[in-house]
């Protein structure tokens, strides 16, 4: 009897030594889990979120425009089918946002617009071409249909952001202009890369600044802006 009792003890007393490590890799692993959550909630809050789990600052468009065919001057990576070293169209912003002079939105160019050029221009049977051609009716026989451009920037709802002013001041002001751009250097085109970074460079557009509340009061204190509630928010 004398020694089942030993052995129970010896093994009540043995059991919470093991525990000991599990408890503490269990613990750590919980240390780690909240640092990774805090950490992407800090990144979140002051700039932008680290890009997992679909928070990636850009999204897949229905259709695939290059900005480096369109609007860089720079000669491009890729080979046409012809053989012939091909440069960047150059095209100035407004040249598809046509409001962002004079609105508070840019402005998307409707799929007529984009088909004026493409009913021509570019091979045929090229399969983002025929998305939209067929969107514009040249092919196909489903009559034009909008194309569902996916929004890269947003800020909240409450938050009210004009272009045009920006653009004005900007232009003005070309010493405040940060960034650069592979595409036109003058007049919107060359101050569009303060907030939207070198898109010209882009196959695809991303967000590249946080454009978070803290950023836009501190450009508007640097060129004396407003910065009372009500110049932003509604």
């Amino acid at each position: 009897m004398a020694s089942e009792n030993d052995n129970s003890n010896s093994k009540s007393s043995s059991l919470p030594k093991m525990l000991v490590p599990v408890l503490a890799i269990g613990g750590l692993g919980v240390v780690a889990v909240m640092g990774v959550v805090a950490a992407f909630v800090i990144t979140g809050w002051i700039g932008q979120p680290i890009p997992v789990l679909g928070f990636e600052q850009t999204f897949d468009q229905p259709i695939d425009f290059p900005h480096t065919v369109h609007a860089s001057l720079k000669q491009l990576d890729h080979v046409p089918a012809d053989g012939q070293a091909m440069e960047g169209l150059g095209l100035d912003c407004t040249f598809c946002h046509r409001t962002v002079t004079t609105q508070a939105n840019a402005g998307v160019p409707p799929v007529g617009f984009c088909a004026t050029c493409h009913q021509v221009i570019g091979a045929d049977g090229n399969p983002q071409l025929d998305i939209l051609r067929d969107a514009a009716d040249i092919i196909g026989d489903d009559g034009p249909e909008p194309v569902n451009w996916q929004r890269v920037h947003r800020l909240p709802d409450h938050v009210r952001f004009v272009h045009e002013p920006h653009i004005r001041y900007l232009t003005a002001n070309p010493s405040e202009v940060k960034n650069t751009t592979d595409g036109v250097a003058t007049g919107p085109s060359g101050v569009c890369s303060t907030c939207h970074g070198n898109v010209a460079a882009m196959e695809q557009v991303e967000q590249v600044e946080p454009l978070k509340m803290g950023q836009c009061v501190d450009c508007h204190r640097d060129n004396g802006a407003p910065t009372d509630c009500v110049a932003c928010h509604h």
